[in-house]
């Protein structure tokens, strides 16, 4: 093991969590790596929340804490980068956990490769159902830029050919940063109430500036299914946030890749979020109706935009059960739709 010699800064973002937040200060109370620094930055939560941050702050030094005006998780993010003091950066949500050893390990892989970023796998949990989901089978490293811009690539989508949509979660939470890069190119997260995810804008303006990025097959980090959390709530108009971020990866995508390369993972990024949102769509047809469920899946099927891009895209090239749904989706066949994603 490393010398525990260079200080980690842990931004906890925290907002109507009072029931989870215990949970989560555990686990990083108890780090095998001692030389952090927690920050907690209290979103002005209406619950008991502030006063959990101000106890904590007393119990242990290392702990700091932000009462802020309601801003939202991205910006509470950025006033936690504003008094970091960590050569590296980690961000955990507070409904969530951690595994003990989360900051000894990404630690490790970063000054082993002295790496700007550090990705670990996740645990899914869902009550006492937990499941575990390796971002790779073995230590995996892109050196060099040009090789972590094609990374980049991926995170947002994957080739035609490839049979998962994207290499891994573009969530920031299971991973380690290096606090340089932030600095230099004063790079903060902008508002998940602008863009329905703030993490895929913030990967491309850091990553596309990093010359290494290191993946670890072990889990960290515990994603913990709470109904009430922002990236868990059903929305109607969900589709249309979906494509105001795909135009802003769009205009930050061309200047890096030009238009062809641009386009091309562009489009299949849209393609994906259109069969999530309808597959949302159709399980949630309890609650908004059946009516309302076929109107919803003709919105995103009859889209001009996702015409155009299912005309020139090579949909023939998918993973069969992406191309299905694809071509249900160009030649709006709602009714076949709704039964192959409502299995």
């Amino acid at each position: 093991m490393l010398n525990n010699n260079e200080l980690i800064s842990i931004i906890v973002p925290i907002y109507n969590v009072q029931e989870y937040l215990d949970r989560c200060m555990k686990t990083l109370l108890n780090q095998t790596y001692k030389n952090i620094e927690i920050i907690l930055v209290d979103d002005e939560s209406p619950d008991d929340c502030p006063k959990m941050c101000d106890k904590y702050a007393k119990i242990d030094q290392r702990i700091k804490v932000i009462h802020k005006k309601n801003g939202g998780l991205g910006f509470a993010r950025n006033s936690g980068l504003e008094i970091a003091q960590g050569k590296y950066i980690v961000f955990v949500d507070s409904d969530d956990y951690v595994t003990e050893n989360m900051c000894e390990l990404l630690y490790n892989a970063a000054k082993k490769y002295d790496a700007d970023v550090v990705y670990g796998s996740i645990f899914y949990a869902n009550g006492e159902n937990i499941q575990e989901n390796k971002v790779v089978t073995k230590e995996t490293i892109w050196k060099g830029n040009k090789e972590v811009k094609q990374l980049l690539l991926d995170f947002i989508a994957t080739k035609p050919k490839e049979k998962r949509d994207t290499i891994m979660e573009v969530s920031v939470w299971k991973a380690l940063f290096r606090k340089k890069i932030f600095d230099e190119y004063n790079i903060k997260f902008i508002s998940e109430r602008q863009f329905i995810s703030e993490d895929v804008i913030f990967d491309i303006d850091y990553l596309s500036k990093c010359n290494c990025v290191v993946a670890i097959p072990e889990p960290i980090y515990f994603y913990c299914v709470n109904p009430n959390s922002l990236s868990k709530v059903f929305r109607t108009d969900r589709f249309q946030k979906v494509k105001k971020l795909y135009y802003e990866i769009i205009r930050k995508l061309l200047p890096i890749y030009g238009e062809e390369v641009s386009n091309m993972r562009c489009d299949r990024f849209l393609i994906a979020r259109a069969r999530t949102n309808a597959k949302q769509i159709i399980h949630h047809k309890e609650i908004i109706g059946t009516a309302a469920m076929m109107q919803a899946l003709r919105n995103i099927c009859e889209d001009e935009d996702i015409k155009m891009i299912l005309k020139r895209y090579p949909v023939n090239l998918l993973p069969f059960k992406y191309k299905l749904v694809a071509y249900l989706m160009k030649y709006r066949c709602y009714y076949l739709l709704k039964v192959v994603l409502g299995r």
